[in-house]
Order: structure tokens, then C-alpha cells, then sequence
């Protein structure tokens, strides 16, 4: 079966079957494989490729957690930056007050990603569509004036908690099991394992009974609710599991960087992650992933040249002339109609000078 069987454009690609099927376990293993021989290759290569990679799988997780109550639940949120922060920001205090043990810190900082999703879902969710979105923006930036003003730290009497907007700096690594993760490589294959296994877990419940009334909500909210469902709680409880996995992104992230600072917070972030989401290709998991992966790493390359947002914003609007559902989208085009794919191609090009035109 080829490669691109996997990528089908219907129910079964959003509820994860393809990726479920022997094909889909196949190719889903050689992906990780591929990634942890890529590692190693980087390492030697220059020990930074490392720990782009490193930020790379973060992001791609809190991308990954985005996708699973946007493009399965319909739920737009520009809020995942509070609960990536409050993840990185448990993981940082745990690890410097606490225990560095991983065991500890990062179940920790899934819980505290699911408490603070959970509260701004139950707050939010009876709002729908950009009001919604607005709810969760507000919730965030409220977290993030509580922790740049070290709001704890005025109420408990302490002199910091946060570290204000100077942030909390030399944060260690982890630990387990004797086994220090200090060694970028050694996190890095951390790093990729719980990325890995966060992926598998998101597909199997996208295509759980669970998943399959989440994607009901969102194609008619109504409907769902009239034949006896609880759309409130079933709303509630994916975006909390989508918060658990940016939790996890965010304990992830921030000991590697050594640092957690308010930004991990801003709305900057949020809004940065609906890109990745939609520049991979909203409702498939796995793309969101690679649009992730692709905009730190041009993040990075393009850092240093005059003007880099504006190249990284003509790709955008690019891909949402001519690929309007996402890099896995227009794969998904080519593979089912290669022909077809060039013709749509030419048709949104004619289209968008017509419509510059008028």
C-alpha cells in the first residue's frame, strides 16, 4: 500500500483509522524511528541541531494538544498558552524547590495543565465560535498578569514565586531513576518518547466513542445535544485533556531551556500555535505537528535576517492560497489526485488575481 494511503481526506483520517491500520502502525514507527537516528546524526553534526530538535518536539506536542479540541471538537482557543505556561512553570518550581525526578515533576505538570483547562473550559464553553476564543484569550492573560506581577508571592508573603517579569533562571534537568537527562541527546530521546507516545494516545481516543461524539459537536452542537448528550461536559473534558498535553509540552520544554519566563503565557504564543495548526492542516493530528516543526525551524534559520517575518508571513498566506487545508491537506490532494491537485493549484491562482483584480 503507498505511503500516502495513509493521509485520506474523510472520517477516517480525522479519527485516526489509517493511522490505526497496519499501514498507518508501520509508517507511524518509521517516523519515530527516523527521528531518534536523527538525533544522533544532529549531535554529531553540531550539538544545537539537538536542541532545535528539542524545541521542535515541544512545540510539536502543543500543536498536537491544539489540534485535538480545534480540529475535533471545534473549539478555537487562544487561550493553550496559559496552560503550556502553568505546565513549564510547575516543572521549573518542582525541579528547583522540589525534586528533579521526571516521575514527579511532569505528571505534575499534566495535572496542572488539566485543573487550569478545565477551569477556563468550564467557564468558557458556554460560549461558541469567536466568543469562545475571546473567553479563553482573557482567561490567559489574566494567568499571565498573575504570574508577571507575582501575584502569589504578594499573597503568600514571600519574596517571589514567579520571579516576576524577570522570571525564574538556572532551572536543572531532569532525573530518573539515577539517570541524569543533562545531555541535550539524552533529553532529546525523552523528549521524542513522550511526544511518541502523546501522539498514539490522542489517536486512539480520537477514534474512541469519546472521540467520535467531540467530532459531533462539532459538526452540529445542536443535533448532539438534542439526542441526550451532554455537549457542556463532553466540551469541558476535551479541552482539559488538550490542556494536559500542553501542560506536558510546557514541563518539557522549560527545564531544557533552563528558564520560564511570563512570555510561555502571551497571547503571542497562542496565536502562533493556531498558525502552526493551520499551516499543517487542522483535524489530522499529525499535521499540525509538522506545520509546528516547520515554523520553529524557519524561526530559527530566518532569525538573523532583516525582516524574517515577513518571508515566514508569505508562506503562510501562500499555503492559504493554494493549500487551504493545510501541508497535510494538499498531501492528501496529491495522493488521491495528483492531476487534480496541479489543476486546483492553477484554479486558486487564477481565482486570488481575479479577486485582486475586482
Amino acid at each position: 500500500m503507498p505511503v500516502f494511503e495513509l493521509l485520506r481526506d474523510d472520517d477516517e483520517a480525522r479519527t485516526g483509522n489509517q493511522i490505526l491500520s497496519r499501514p498507518g502502525r508501520i509508517l507511524l514507527a518509521v517516523g519515530i524511528l527516523g527521528l531518534a537516528a536523527a538525533g544522533p546524526i544532529a549531535g554529531s553534526i553540531q550539538p544545537f541541531w539537538v536542541n532545535l530538535l528539542v524545541r521542535m518536539l515541544a512545540f510539536a506536542l502543543l500543536a498536537l494538544s491544539l489540534d485535538f479540541v480545534f480540529g475535533y471538537a471545534g473549539l478555537l482557543s487562544f487561550g493553550h498558552a496559559a496552560m503550556y505556561g502553568a505546565g513549564g512553570y510547575t516543572a521549573a518550581l518542582l525541579v528547583g524547590q522540589v525534586t528533579p525526578n521526571a516521575l514527579v515533576v511532569l505528571p505534575a505538570s499534566v495535572l496542572v495543565g488539566v485543573v487550569v483547562a478545565a477551569l477556563i473550559g468550564w467557564l468558557s464553553v458556554r460560549a461558541r465560535g469567536i466568543y469562545f476564543a475571546m473567553l479563553t484569550l482573557a482567561f490567559a492573560q489574566l494567568l499571565y498578569v498573575v504570574v508577571f506581577t507575582d501575584l502569589p508571592a504578594t499573597i503568600a508573603g514571600a519574596e517571589t514565586v514567579t520571579g516576576g517579569d524577570n522570571g525564574l533562571y538556572g532551572i536543572g534537568s531532569y532525573e530518573l531513576a539515577g539517570v541524569g537527562f543533562g545531555d541535550p541527546l539524552a533529553y532529546y530521546f525523552l523528549t521524542l518518547a513522550l511526544v511518541a507516545l502523546s501522539l498514539a494516545g490522542l489517536i486512539r481516543l480520537a477514534n474512541s466513542p469519546f472521540g467520535r461524539v467531540i467530532q459531533g459537536v462539532r459538526e452540529n452542537e445542536d443535533r448532539i445535544e438534542f439526542i441526550g448528550y451532554n455537549v457542556q461536559r463532553y466540551k469541558v473534558i476535551a479541552f482539559a485533556i488538550s490542556g494536559g498535553f500542553a501542560g506536558l509540552a510546557g514541563g518539557l520544554y522549560v527545564p531544557f531551556q533552563s528558564v520560564a519566563n511570563p512570555g510561555l503565557l502571551h497571547w503571542t504564543v497562542s496565536g502562533e500555535l493556531v498558525v502552526m495548526v493551520l499551516l499543517g492542516g487542522m483535524g489530522t493530528l499529525w499535521g499540525p505537528m509538522v506545520g509546528a516543526g516547520l515554523v520553529v525551524f524557519l524561526e530559527d534559520r530566518l532569525g538573523g535576517v532583516a525582516s524574517w517575518e515577513v518571508i515566514l508571513g508569505t508562506l503562510f498566506v501562500l499555503v492559504v492560497i493554494f493549500a487551504p487545508r493545510g501541508i497535510a491537506g494538499a498531501l492528501i490532494s496529491l495522493r488521491d489526485d495528483p492531476s487534480g491537485a496541479v489543476d486546483s493549484v492553477k484554479e486558486a491562482l487564477k481565482n486570488y488575481v481575479r479577486e485582486v483584480r475586482d
